[in-house]
């Protein structure tokens, strides 16, 4: 903890894997290039059937049950993430489920950002929204870095 602590102070300077949740391949795809090399995506999900299906295997760091049905991120499962991601037009209330029935299935740690509920999305998402998007997940993270990197609470950005 102490030595990726450090990493962020040092401006995120080493990969850390995370899981991205969106609605959109197109607006998962942008963000994914966007929070690299800092953030390095290695499955997206975009689906509730999926993150029941998967996504305590991928915190165990086991990899999907399934074959990933889109093709974003690494599909590298030799690291288990330490960051899981939502985009803003995920519902809040599925934000919220998925938190309380995944937590503490990680093998260590894992960072859970989410857009904050009490702003609403753009229905149709315009120039820069990616980029800034994709620079507030990585100040979230950077807070939850610096605050210990071990509360496992939703960090909202």
């Amino acid at each position: 903890m102490k030595a990726e602590a450090e990493q962020v102070t040092a401006g995120l300077t080493r990969s850390i894997p995370a899981i991205l949740f969106g609605k959109t391949l197109a607006v998962g795809e942008t963000v994914t290039s966007l929070i690299q090399p800092e953030i390095q995506v290695i499955h997206f999900i975009n689906s509730m059937e999926d993150a029941n299906a998967d996504l305590a295997s991928l915190l165990a760091g086991a990899g999907p049950k399934s074959p990933s049905s889109n093709h974003i991120g690494t599909h590298d499962y030799s690291t288990p993430p330490r960051v899981v991601i939502f985009g803003r037009a995920m519902d809040p209330a599925h934000v919220k489920e998925i938190n309380h029935r995944y937590r503490g299935n990680g093998s260590t740690s894992v960072a859970w950002i989410a857009g904050n509920p009490a702003v609403v999305p753009p229905a149709q998402p315009g120039l820069g929204y990616a980029e800034n998007a994709a620079n507030n997940v990585k100040k979230a993270l950077e807070r939850w870095m610096k605050a210990g990197g071990n509360n496992e609470d939703i960090v909202y950005y």
